[in-house]
């Protein structure tokens, strides 16, 4: 148990592969939020991103036991949902475009300021999407899912040094895009 009382990554790993099934839904409970925000923005929609966790979910709970570290469990369901992404994406028709690229709909109660945010996020949005995937994929674990370099590694199998070049790459593309856009 960790300080918090909760179960640590190893503990549930180590209860699901004992036989305890229902122990994965602290995994899921755990991970959800962050794996789907992650596999939204790769794909820039919901519904998709939704599908690929789920598939991503079934993968992991029945590969658990190849799971070597299970104290890095958190990086290894990365992993899974970011190659459940690029597949995802290798098969979708170029023309495919998402509802959630539109820019926001004008609420009259917001404010000047809230609206002028929104439709900065819009903008970066449209902005991620027309990014490679690996560009994507490097910049939204570090920038924003918070990983290291070494669980981005871990994550995409591609060297630490690559990784910090493709999120500088996708950090100066984005900037150009607001920029432009100003």
């Amino acid at each position: 148990m960790d300080v918090t009382g909760a179960s640590s990554d190893a503990e549930v790993v180590a209860r699901v592969l004992g036989g305890d099934r229902e122990a994965f839904g602290l995994v899921v409970r755990r991970y959800e939020a962050g794996l789907l925000r992650f596999a939204a923005r790769m794909l820039g929609s919901r519904d998709a991103a939704a599908d690929a966790v789920a598939e991503s979910f079934v993968r992991a709970y029945r590969h658990l036991a190849s799971c070597r570290e299970p104290t890095r469990l958190r990086t290894w369901l990365y992993r899974i949902v970011a190659n459940r992404c690029k597949s995802h994406l290798a098969r979708r028709p170029i023309a495919d475009v998402s509802l959630d690229e539109a820019p926001p709909v004008a609420d009259p109660s917001d404010t000047e300021v809230a609206l002028e945010r929104a439709e900065q996020l819009a903008l970066v949005r449209r902005a991620l999407v027309r990014l490679s995937p690996e560009k994507r994929e490097a910049f939204l674990l570090k920038h924003v899912e918070g990983l290291s370099y070494e669980e981005m590694a871990a994550v995409t199998g591609e060297r630490i040094p690559t990784l910090k070049m493709r999120v500088h790459r996708a950090r100066e593309a984005l900037l150009q895009v607001l920029e432009d856009h100003e």
